[in-house]
């Protein structure tokens, strides 16, 4: 009796865990922008602009494995109180070198550095809206004028799914993310 509950169970788990992830076109085409507020419901996510605006810039690629799903920017004229957020998601299944929210970010802060950033927090969990994300934090220059980016990141429902934000400092990024993003549902 004891093994038919341990098949029995290790089927349904195998088979809760293979069922097909959403196709990135209908995750990104469920998007809503209803005035200051993005929602998504396949993530069960919802970004608030504050006193940004939502701009165009969201895209799937025509592979049909990662979509910019959202973008918020605030570009006044005081460059303190610039600042853009991006969710992006990635079908884990096409990245299969990838094993931890960790690797992804720790790839992505290599890239960025590449590209002269320099690295003020390396990767460590961080509490966002309940989930678990593991963050990085890098230094930015540009004309003069020194910003900040950070890039969270969690696997979620069979995607990669990634916050992209950057402002003057990294605890505007953190107060940001604090006010900016929420989660209906805390399940993977």
């Amino acid at each position: 009796m004891c093994f038919l509950c341990t098949f029995l169970f290790s089927f349904v788990l195998v088979n809760a865990q293979d069922r097909p992830t959403k196709d990135i076109s209908e995750v990104y085409a469920g998007g809503k922008v209803n005035g200051n507020e993005y929602t998504n419901d396949y993530f069960g996510l919802t970004l608030l602009a504050g006193s940004g605006q939502f701009t165009a810039g969201g895209f799937v690629s025509a592979e049909g494995r990662r979509a910019r799903l959202v973008d918020v920017e605030a570009n006044p004229e005081n460059w303190q109180g610039k600042f853009e957020i991006a969710v992006l998601a990635d079908l884990l299944a096409a990245n299969p070198l990838i094993h931890s929210p960790e690797q992804y970010v720790r790839a992505v802060r290599h890239q960025f550095e590449q590209q002269g950033m320099e690295t003020e927090k390396a990767e460590s969990p961080t509490e966002v809206a309940g989930l678990t994300f593991v963050r990085a934090v890098l230094k930015v220059s540009d004309s003069g004028h020194v910003h900040h980016r950070a890039i969270y990141t969690i696997f979620l429902k069979g995607y990669i799914l990634s916050l992209d934000v950057s402002a003057a400092t990294s605890e505007e990024i953190e107060q940001l993310v604090a006010k900016a993003v929420r989660f209906k549902s805390k399940t993977k």
